[in-house]
């Protein structure tokens, strides 16, 4: 069971399995007791079923109240959604009451929340907002610099003042937010049968069960809808809106329309729902159901499922005239190809996901190394340095001309070009693919710093990349000048960014808070490795740097070059 780490100050949200519901607790007297196991109740059907194992009683507004009063008040109350935040709207004008959304969403946001008079009517609530989570739990972090400014105005109700207009959704500071929300993964299908995550922000709360499945039966947003798809079949529902967690099994009932799934299918949709469940406190298991009849798995699907991605691997390094990686402090050069890289004199070397071939960026452009050939797959001027995706295509990106990007199968060397317009004009450090290949992430400069762009991978039936989608979202932003990226599994990404003399390392991912890791003296190339212990920054002078205990750890000197993977 989790207790509410600060006395006061603990929130809670409420939501249906659509985000029906939306509560926000902000500043609370006493200290919460917040369960986060148990079995699972029935999904909310009304606002009158809050589902909160606490119970609040924000006070109404008070005879006399100022405007900003009301303001603070209003956002105080919003931490009861009992009968439709009743109380909340009591800070309201009655027309304006009808109208208020608490649904729209949470705006997160860091430091103090100022109020100030704009004129007798209106006010403004500054804050420095960090991230916005949109109804279906979906985050993106927003541009840090001026104020978000939240306006409210007021209207007379005989002698009181009241809320005429006021933003939709819900306002949390970062600290509170994290404290009783928490990231889990939707899982869907992606190219070459491997199960793709898509993070949602929710409630900690007993519903979390039924609010993932509702979610994954809904499938992907955007971008991943062009990208993925899944086992379930279209108007597949949850019978009785609510899955129930019965000693560690969680019990899914399904509509009928379940039944158009194949064995295929099936498989698919039962590896989905294991991977999505994982994160659930108390769920160990998983039972499908069809309108109460068990739903049995069979063979075909069970070994047609998807499979989880995992990229751990140890750092791969040229020192002197040895190329390999390094395993419990030794270097272990590699045979075949590995032996010919120094004689190329490398710029930059990605292995691919299985280690057998190799693409490498040296003087006269990118080529393709396996052991019995080395083949030229683009010689395009400023080339950055190239990546690998999990189906074997190399993709080179030319920093003259971003927008458009180069894959080459590494079967036969065919190549096509595949247009990125979200590049288009960007001053771009690097760019990679994620490792299960649904996404692509640019390091890119932009607005005094630096920003991650991730966008969707669009495949052909056969898994062959033909373009990505029209948009990507902005991930990170970041402090400094760009100067490389690496995902780190399938989660999250490392960048390094320059600002003055320190290179920064920050670890983000799509709807994930960035996560500052201190500095590398001159670094200049990172490798993720698959995880934090794997990761590695290479410095100018040729250190090799490991994060350890908050800071970082030199473990190797004169290495040429650091090699990624994927």
């Amino acid at each position: 069971m989790m207790r509410a780490s600060r006395c006061g100050a603990a929130v809670r949200a409420a939501r249906a399995v659509r985000w029906g519901a939306l509560a926000a607790l902000l500043a609370l007297a006493g200290c919460a007791t917040i369960p986060s196991s148990g079995p699972v109740a029935a999904g909310l059907s009304d606002l009158t079923q809050a589902e909160q194992q606490v119970q609040y009683t924000p006070p109404g507004p008070v005879a006399g109240a100022t405007q900003e009063d009301l303001v603070q008040g209003f956002l105080y109350a919003a931490t009861s959604p009992s009968d439709d935040y009743s109380v909340a709207r009591e800070f309201l004008t009655a027309e304006y009451a009808a109208q208020w959304d608490p649904s729209f969403g949470v705006l997160v946001f860091e430091g103090g929340r100022p109020f100030r008079s704009d004129g007798d009517t209106a006010g403004v609530l500054s804050l420095s907002a960090v991230a916005k989570v949109d109804a279906q739990g979906s985050m993106l972090p927003v541009q840090p610099g001026a104020s978000t400014e939240m306006r409210f105005e007021f209207e007379r109700v005989g002698e009181e003042w009241r809320i005429s207009s006021a933003p939709a959704g819900v306002i949390l500071d970062s600290s509170t937010f994290t404290e009783i929300w928490s990231s889990h993964q939707l899982y869907f299908v992606g190219p070459g049968n491997v199960l793709v995550p898509e993070t949602r922000w929710y409630p900690n709360r007993p519903s979390l069960a039924t609010e993932l499945v509702a979610a994954l039966l809904e499938g992907p947003g955007e971008p991943l809808a062009q990208v993925v798809t899944s086992g379930f079949p279209a108007g597949t529902e949850l019978v009785g809106n609510s899955v129930q967690v019965d000693e560690g099994t969680a019990r899914i009932d399904l509509s009928g329309a379940m039944l158009e799934a194949g064995p295929l299918a099936t498989g698919s949709a039962r590896a989905q729902l294991r991977a999505t469940l994982q994160s659930v406190r108390g769920v160990s298991g998983v039972e499908l159901f069809v309108d109460g009849a068990p739903l049995r798995e069979t063979p075909e699907g069970e070994g047609g499922a998807p499979r989880q991605v995992g990229q751990l691997s140890d750092p791969v390094v040229l020192i002197g005239e040895e190329f390999g990686p390094i395993v419990s402090g030794e270097l272990r050069p590699l045979d075949g190809f590995g032996a010919t890289v120094a004689g190329f004199d490398p710029l930059a070397i990605t292995l691919s996901p299985g280690g057998q071939s190799a693409a490498m960026l040296d003087p006269d452009g990118v080529t393709l190394l396996e052991d019995d050939r080395a083949l030229p797959v683009d010689d395009r001027p400023e080339l950055l340095p190239p990546s690998f995706d999990l189906l074997g295509y190399v993709w080179t990106v030319s920093a003259a001309e971003p927008a458009v990007l180069r894959v080459t199968g590494s079967s036969d060397g065919g190549a096509a070009e595949i247009p990125a317009p979200w590049l288009s004009g960007r001053e771009v450090a690097a760019v990679r693919v994620s490792p299960d290949g649904a996404r692509i992430a640019a390091l890119v400069a932009g607005d005094g710093g630096s920003q991650v762009l991730v966008a969707g991978v669009i495949r052909d039936e056969n898994g062959v990349p033909v373009g990505t989608t029209q948009e990507a979202e902005v991930q990170l932003w970041a402090a400094g000048a760009p100067v490389d990226l690496d995902w780190m599994g399938q989660l999250r990404f490392a960048t390094l960014t320059r600002e003055g003399g320190a290179s920064k390392v920050t670890f983000a991912g799509p709807g994930q808070f960035a996560s500052p890791q201190g500095s590398v003296p001159q670094g200049v190339e990172l490798s993720g490795g698959g995880g934090r212990t794997q990761l590695r920054v290479l410095s100018a002078d040729g250190g090799l740097f490991a994060p350890q205990s908050g800071g970082w750890q030199s473990t190797e000197d004169d290495v040429a070059l650091l090699a990624k993977r994927g």
